[in-house]
């Protein structure tokens, strides 16, 4: 779908980020617009249409933020 790979490529160029990262941008275009309302469903997310149930957005970050790990 063109508007997938039009937003991947603007979070890879947003953050300056190598095509090396692409399959990651494009998992997580897919993954938010799976948790955007639409008209397809009567204006509910594929996700609650599917299941039933809202998702959250709590849990999401913006994409390319830098983090660490803590390896105790």
């Amino acid at each position: 779908n063109r508007t997938i790979l039009e937003m991947a490529r603007s979070m890879l160029k947003e953050k300056g980020l190598p095509n090396t990262f692409w399959a990651e941008a494009v998992y997580i275009v897919v993954y938010i617009l799976n948790r955007c309302p639409t008209k397809a469903v009567q204006d509910k997310t594929p996700i609650e249409a599917w299941s039933g149930k809202k998702p959250s957005a709590k849990h999401l970050r913006v994409f390319g933020s830098i983090c660490y790990i803590h390896i105790p």
